[in-house]
This record gives structure tokens, sequence and C-alpha cells, in this order.
């Protein structure tokens, strides 16, 4: 199973990559002033490249975690799914500054990340209706909740 860890700074066009990832992507070296964004990027099958960035970007701006399922070309040619859960760092400032992801090959059925992030949303309004005196919210967000888990994974 391909797992690994990504790091990107802000303002730097480098990353690292942790030694499995670099082999296995087929790239020359693991040394963050080697590596290049796109190096990376470019292993990226193309669909996915556009809602990565725009999550990232969204998750830069409220500092949340984030979880991205994708496909990578290998260098042997073949193609797998892998999740990354990522999340922005503060590097001697009061914004992000580095991101790091940690990569890990997914065996099995993903979902799209429009699905995930509604999960994520619904999860954070579940949070939300605990809060709350009048129960009936949590209630009405746990029979969501449910319902998704159902559609997602059918008896």
């Amino acid at each position: 199973m391909l797992a690994g860890t990504l790091v990107w700074e802000l303002g730097r066009d480098t990353l690292s990559l942790s030694p499995e990832l670099v082999e296995r992507l087929g790239l020359m070296t693991s040394d963050p002033d080697a590596v290049h964004v796109s190096a990376y990027r470019d292993r990226i099958v193309a669909p996915d490249v556009d809602g990565i960035y725009e999550r990232l970007a969204r998750s830069f701006l409220h500092s949340e975690p984030l979880t991205n399922f994708y496909a990578l070309r290998l260098a042997d040619g073949t193609t797998i799914k892998v999740r990354s859960s990522s999340r922005w760092e503060l590097v001697g400032s009061d914004k992000p500054t580095r991101l790091i992801s940690v990569i890990s090959e997914v065996d099995g059925a993903i979902h799209s990340e429009i699905e995930d992030e509604f999960i994520e949303r619904l999860i954070e309004l579940r949070f939300l209706a605990e809060k709350l005196p009048d129960k009936s919210y949590r209630a009405l967000v746990d029979e969501l909740l449910e319902e998704v888990w159902k559609r997602r994974r059918p008896a």
C-alpha cells in the first residue's frame, strides 16, 4: 500500500515527499529543494486537480483540516486512488504557511469530493445542534446523517 507525507511551503515552488512516494511516482529525489510542486501535480489524474486546488484554497481561508480523494499515476503506468488528510500550519505568523498532507492508498470504493464535503458539513451541523437547547435540531441532523450513511453503505 502506498503511503507517505507531502509538505509544501507557501511562496515556494518546492515540496518534500517521503522517499516511498518519490520512488513510486518516479521522481528523481525527495530533497525539498529539488522536487517541484508541478512534478507532483502532474501525477494527479487531470479531472481531480481542479477540485483539489479549490478545496485546499478554501481550507486555507478557514484553517480547517481537509480530506481529498484523487487518483495518482505511478511511474510504472498504473493509477491508484489515494486519500490525503491535509492541514495548514502556522509558521511564524498568524496565517497558514505550510501544508502537510498525509497520503495513503485507498483500498475499496471511494466517494466523490462533493459527497464527502456534504457529510463534513452535516457533522459540523451536528456539533452546532448539540449546543442548542432545542434538541429537535439534533434529531433532524441525526436523521440526515443516518440516511446518508445508509446510502453509502447499502445493507
